[in-house]
């Protein structure tokens, strides 16, 4: 695996984790506020759909150090994949499964989840996301 590339990986994972908090901070700070709310609420929908990029983004790249990548695979696809082969933990693929779900509805303009499920879903998984974080890291030895 590109150890240089995965070490930008990680950065950016880190650096998004860190900007999806304190979006969550102020989207709670700023809740009666609704100007305000909606404009945090933008701003962690953004950064929730940086994150899932960089969870594809490994993804694609584990697929790859096991040859097992294929041009036009679904994200879903890719993730059954890994998992049947035991690449994946059952807690991670039940994560990014609920993960993509969301980042589909965030997608289609008409189909917006309310931002308190949103961050409900990332604060009732942060367990799961510190564990696909270290995961990742594992790679690089």
């Amino acid at each position: 695996m590109n150890k240089e590339r995965l070490k930008k990986l990680l950065y950016d994972l880190d650096t998004t984790t860190k900007d999806l908090n304190k979006s969550i901070e102020l989207v709670k700070k700023y809740n009666m506020n609704e100007e305000l709310k909606d404009e945090f609420s933008n701003s962690l929908k953004y950064k929730y759909l940086s994150l899932f990029i960089i969870y594809e983004d490994f993804i694609s790249m584990i697929l790859r150090e096991y040859n097992l990548y294929e041009i036009g695979m679904s994200i879903d696809k890719a993730i059954s994949c890994l998992n049947k082969r035991g690449y994946l933990k059952t807690e991670h693929v039940q994560f990014l499964n609920s993960a993509r779900l969301i980042r589909n509805k965030i997608g289609h303009r008409y189909k917006q989840p309310p931002i308190e499920g949103l961050i409900e879903f990332l604060e009732n998984n942060k367990i799961t996301i510190e564990d696909i974080y270290d995961f990742i890291k594992g790679y690089l030895r």
